[in-house]
C-alpha cells in the first residue's frame, strides 16, 4: 500500500512539472545562424518581411546570428526589431 502512496506522490509532484514545461522555440534572432533562416521557407520570408536587406548579404554572414549582427549595426538592427522578428519566428513549427 505504501508504495501506491508514493508512487502516486511522486506522479502528482511531476504533473505540474510536464504540464509548464515549454519547448524552445524551433527559430531566433539569438541562437539560430542567418544560414539556418534562410534554408527555411517561412524563416526566410520572416526576414523577407522585417528586413530584406540582409538578403543580399546572407552569403556573407550566414554563420552568424542576427543577434550577433546587432553589436555591428545596432542602429539597424534595434532590440525591437529583432524582437517582432522573433515574434514572428516563434509562430513557425
Amino acid at each position: 500500500m505504501r508504495s501506491i502512496t508514493t508512487a502516486t506522490l511522486m506522479m502528482a509532484l511531476a504533473a505540474p512539472v510536464a504540464v509548464h514545461a515549454q519547448a524552445a522555440p524551433k527559430f531566433s534572432t539569438a541562437s539560430t545562424t542567418i544560414g539556418d533562416l534562410m534554408a527555411n521557407a517561412e524563416a526566410k520570408a520572416v526576414l523577407e518581411k522585417h528586413m530584406p536587406q540582409i538578403l543580399q548579404y546572407a552569403g556573407m554572414v550566414g554563420g552568424q546570428t542576427l543577434k550577433q549582427l546587432q553589436g555591428m549595426a545596432p542602429d539597424q538592427m534595434t532590440d525591437e526589431l529583432l524582437a517582432k522578428v522573433d515574434a514572428d519566428l516563434v509562430k513557425i513549427k
